[in-house]
């Protein structure tokens, strides 16, 4: 990820320019091929005047101590998701950008895809009328760099393992797909395989305040060929019509008596190089309002807040797996 936010940063944001970076076995690479410096101690970057704000892209249990220390040196937070591993966490970091007087977003990359964000306008004006009913899938034989017998922090229960890397990404865009905060969260986190020490397949019900109800599928366990286009899939059902969201693919539109496309997304590799060019959009676009809304003063794009109902949502669901029954929401802070 550090990688992506260069390479948007140097060639496709703009009011905005990379001066440093800071972090992973890779840093001093990716800041040499990049031409700016690399600092070997987070302290001295953040004593840098020309530093007035940060991406912060590390394991998650990092994101809370490093937002935290960045606010307190007057910096802007960009932080990757999930926002932090558990509610109190992201409590902690919005306080400490609030007392800060700093902007705090997060990232949330699906809202900003071509797919999704044009199935977001649909609901908005109205295309299938009000949202009734979700369902979600992601769905692939492994996780990503989860192997057997690797060290990966991926497959470190601290950083809250598949459910909290991928699973946010599905709360998140069901959350916004629903317009509404969750109310009740029913979930079965677990693993067919027992050899590793995280869960990569979990069934989750949600029920929104405003009458929406959701299904999220999200399992790394699948066997091969796994069902088409289902890494992140989405079927919103309105009072009027449907749309069927493949945010790696089409976006269908479905009224009356027929199928539309109404726009694609054009071909990427989910697990490929992180530099495609059509898979970087959504990255360089999310930046771009982060760098807009502290310059023109706006409302923060994807909040802490909006960040940390969504993490709300993740420890919802582990609850539930835990006690065996739905769990209501808020939960206590």
């Amino acid at each position: 990820m550090g990688s992506v936010y260069a390479e948007s940063l140097t060639k496709h944001n703009t009011r905005s320019r990379l001066v440093a970076i800071h972090g992973g076995s890779r840093g001093p690479a990716l800041a040499a091929s990049y031409h700016v410096d690399h600092e070997p101690s987070y302290d001295r970057l953040l004593s840098r005047p020309d530093v007035d704000a940060l991406i912060i892209a590390t394991p998650h249990a990092e994101h809370l101590p490093q937002t935290v220390k960045a606010a307190e040196h007057g910096k802007h937070v960009l932080v990757e998701k999930p926002m932090a591993v558990n509610r109190q966490e992201c409590d902690a970091m919005i306080a400490a950008c609030k007392r800060a007087g700093v902007y705090l977003e997060v990232i949330q990359t699906l809202r900003f895809r071509t797919v999704p964000a044009r199935a977001m306008e649909l609901i908005e004006e109205g295309a299938i009328g009000k949202v009734r009913m979700i369902r979600g899938t992601s769905m692939a034989t492994e996780y990503f760099a989860m192997k057997p017998g690797t060290t990966t922090w991926v497959i470190d229960p601290k950083h809250g393992g598949a459910f909290a890397d991928m699973g946010v990404h599905n709360v998140d865009i069901i959350r916004h797909f629903a317009g509404s905060e969750a109310k009740r969260v029913f979930c079965t986190l677990k693993s067919f395989d027992k050899s590793y020490p995280v869960e990569l397949t979990a069934m989750t019900q949600l029920l929104f305040e405003n009458g929406v109800t959701a299904q999220m599928w999200m399992s790394f366990e699948v066997a091969p060929p796994v069902l088409p286009d289902s890494l992140h899939r989405y079927v919103v059902v309105g009072e009027k019509g449907i749309l069927d969201v493949d945010c790696y693919g089409k976006l269908m539109l479905g009224k009356g008596d027929k199928w539309e496309t109404v726009t694609a997304q054009p071909y990427f590799d989910p697990m490929g190089p992180p530099l495609q060019p059509t898979k970087i959009v959504a990255f360089y676009t999310q930046v771009q309002a982060f760098v807009d809304d502290i310059l023109d003063h706006r409302p923060p794009t994807v909040s802490g807040e909006e960040g940390r109902a969504a993490v709300e949502i993740l420890d919802a669901a582990r609850m539930s797996s835990a006690k065996g029954e739905a769990v209501d929401l808020p939960l206590p802070r």
